[in-house]
């Protein structure tokens, strides 16, 4: 008996022990996981709150895209009298569906690449020693084009049309005769030396025998060889050029992982032919830029950058952010300025002196006022951004934005579209265009910079009313899976469908949560309805990079200035009027088809292309160029390539950008 009671003793204090330990395990103070910060029911003691690091925008996903939350649940309060445990149950808030962010997508990161230029080679083939020419200046191109040593570069596809057409020709000159530059020679040469109007690189379309673009005439005066290294450098440069103006000096591929583009670049066989049998080649080159009017427009405002003068006025100095409240003697600055600049009344400036540098409530809203109109973050506070737009436009950077823009003209489709829709992520805009002619714009939403919207073209063809969500996979394992293996039941709860791997709809509480893996092929569904995370409408034109248009239940971030939120798709903010314009429909019939509430496919019958595109500087409704921020990077990634090429082919007279593993002499790219 005694040695029962000793048994019986010793297992009770290890089963306390082991009591004790479990509670430990369980209740160590630590920080709450993703679904208990979105669900509450984490209330232990809670860790000494440490300082988190200063994370970038967009790294942090507003609360509205949070997958699942109770919203609004009441804190735990410790009750004077006891309450039964399944009665505090129902007194419970149930879990609702929240604004969910329907897109998968863990995206490519920034995405921008360091560009990586093609490479240039020789224009010669030494084969051509063995020919023969009859005339003295079609035997002096052939000396020049069999010649090892020459200086005269191009990519290959213009190396190698260069070649075969001066082969095929017998060695005639194209722009010199009689030992001097014809007047055709010398109309192109005037249209490359001007370059820079269209937002290219003159130095880029320089015959190399040349020390500059005047003089030519001088410079070559009774050089016979001299002549027949411009005449093949002019015609390397014209058909470079003629390439560049007509899809894009810079290869899209090469400056983002997110560009899928193919410019539509005139063939260097088809240019040479032109450039050789047109008595007016000069204005064969002009008609090669965009013909889109945005286009003109941009040209126009880059060309009044040389002679407009900026404004004179003392820079505001920088400094620490202010928030409200808080003193800085640059806030009596600021008020003078938000005056000036009808921000601000006199009456509401009035101040007592020992509030002059006082950020107060009243300048503060005078101040989110300037930032809403400036386009940047309405804050209410004295920050960075503030004071780069106090100080008002840097020229500089806005040449780069057009340029930019100017040469993401040339990347599109040379046929827009009689009808097409037009999405600037840079802007945040949509148009709807046909013959030119604006028919319809909104405000959108596009990807965050580190899950950006893609840049590609392609055709609209369906309008989805009332659709249905099919939750990714992604989405199952990563956001759901945790809370169904503790709460089987919570798809049913909130409406959502469970579909099993037959494909038969089956209740959330039927499913083993616990065995479901990345191939176990149970589907989640969310029907139709206001909560839909496609809200009430989607916009459908099939791409390889599973890119769709669609309305969004948060409505709230339309306000917003910046608007790089989803993950790569776009939402409209006005979808209805979308569905209106691409269909033809009156507005009572697409309402009618939505309130329905049936899920109702409609094809779009007229042919409507879609252009997802980024430009930093594109013409308004009125036609004033605007200038929009670089939320993507990608107007310095393409300003860093620009660098690189005007270095290579002027800066250090030939720099050396990739050395050859073989040899010590430079090899030259493009």
């Amino acid at each position: 008996m005694k040695k029962l009671a000793l048994v019986t003793a010793s297992a009770c204090v290890a089963l306390t022990a082991f009591s004790a330990v479990s509670w430990a395990d369980f209740h160590r103070p630590r920080r709450a996981g993703f679904f208990e910060r979105l669900f509450g029911g984490f209330d232990r003691p809670p860790r000494r709150v440490e300082r988190p690091r200063q994370r970038a925008w967009w790294e942090d996903d507003p609360s509205e895209y949070r997958v699942l939350r109770e919203r609004d649940r009441p804190r735990f309060k410790r009750q004077k009298t006891k309450v039964k445990p399944k009665l505090a149950e129902k007194k419970k808030a149930a879990p609702r569906v929240v604004a969910i962010d329907p897109e998968v997508g863990e995206g490519l990161g920034m995405g921008n690449r360091d560009y990586v230029p093609v490479k240039l080679a020789g224009l010669f083939d030494p084969g051509f020693a063995k020919l023969t020419s009859p005339q003295t200046d079609a035997s002096a191109l052939r000396v020049v084009l069999a010649d090892r040593t020459t200086n005269i570069r191009a990519v290959e596809p213009v190396r190698k049309a260069v070649l075969e057409f001066y082969k095929g020709n017998g060695f005639k000159p194209l722009w010199t005769e009689n030992g001097n530059i014809t007047t055709r020679g010398l109309q192109v040469l005037e249209i490359l030396s001007k370059a820079a109007e269209e937002g290219l690189e003159p130095l880029r379309y320089k015959p190399a025998v040349l020390a500059e673009f005047k003089g030519a005439v001088a410079e070559l005066d009774g050089d016979t060889l001299g002549l027949a290294q411009f005449d093949v450098g002019l015609t390397a440069a014209a058909v470079a050029y003629a390439m560049h103006q007509s899809g894009g000096a810079y290869e899209p591929d090469r400056l983002s992982a997110y560009h899928d583009l193919k410019p539509e670049r005139v063939a260097p066989d088809t240019a040479i032919r032109v450039l050789a049998y047109s008595p007016f080649p000069a204005e064969y080159l002009k008609s090669l830029a965009p013909a889109y009017p945005a286009y003109a427009a941009l040209k126009t405002e880059l060309a009044s950058m040389a002679t407009d003068t900026p404004p004179d006025t003392d820079p505001f100095p920088d400094g620490k952010r202010v928030r409200i409240g808080q003193k800085d003697p640059r806030i009596s600055l600021l008020r003078a300025r938000l005056i000036k600049d009808n921000y601000l009344s006199l009456a509401d400036a009035e101040v007592a002196d020992d509030k002059r540098n006082v950020l107060d409530k009243t300048l503060a809203k005078a101040l989110k006022r300037f930032q809403e109109a400036k386009g940047i973050g309405q804050s209410s506070n004295l920050d960075q951004a503030t004071v780069k737009a106090l100080n008002g436009p840097d020229r500089s950077e806005q040449r780069e934005k057009l340029i930019s823009s100017m040469e993401r003209l040339r990347w599109l489709p040379k046929d827009m579209g009689r009808r097409h829709v037009l999405v600037n992520q840079a802007s945040y805009r949509v148009n709807v265009l046909e013959d030119g002619k604006l028919l319809w714009a909104s405000n959108v939403i596009v990807g965050k910079p580190l899950t950006q919207t893609a840049v590609f073209s392609d055709t609209m063809e369906t309008v989805v009313f009332n659709p249905t969500w099919g939750v990714p996979q992604s989405i199952i394992l990563n956001e759901y899976l945790p809370k169904l293996r503790s709460n089987p039941g919570y798809l049913d709860k909130i409406g959502f469908k469970t579909i099993s791997p037959s494909g038969k709809v089956v209740s959330s509480r039927s499913i083993n949560w616990n065995s479901v893996g990345a191939n176990s092929g149970i589907g989640i569904m969310q029907p139709s309805g206001d909560n839909n995370a496609l809200g009430e409408v989607k916009f459908l034109f099939p791409n390889s990079h599973s890119i769709y248009m669609h309305d969004t239940p948060n409505r709230n971030l339309f306000g917003e200035a910046r608007r790089n939120f989803s993950h790569g798709c776009v939402r409209v903010e006005n979808p209805r009027e979308f569905a209106e314009i691409l269909l033809g429909m009156q507005r009572a019939e697409v309402d009618a088809a939505i309130e329905g509430g049936e899920i109702k496919n409609v094809k779009v019958t007229t042919k409507t292309r879609v252009h997802l595109a980024y430009f930093t500087a594109w013409p308004d409704e009125n036609g004033k160029i605007q200038y929009h921020s670089d939320a993507y990077a990608r107007d310095t990634t393409l300003k860093n390539a620009r660098n690189l090429m005007r270095k290579l082919y002027g800066g250090d007279g030939g720099v050396k950008v990739v050395q050859s593993a073989n040899s010590k002499a430079p090899e030259l790219t493009e």
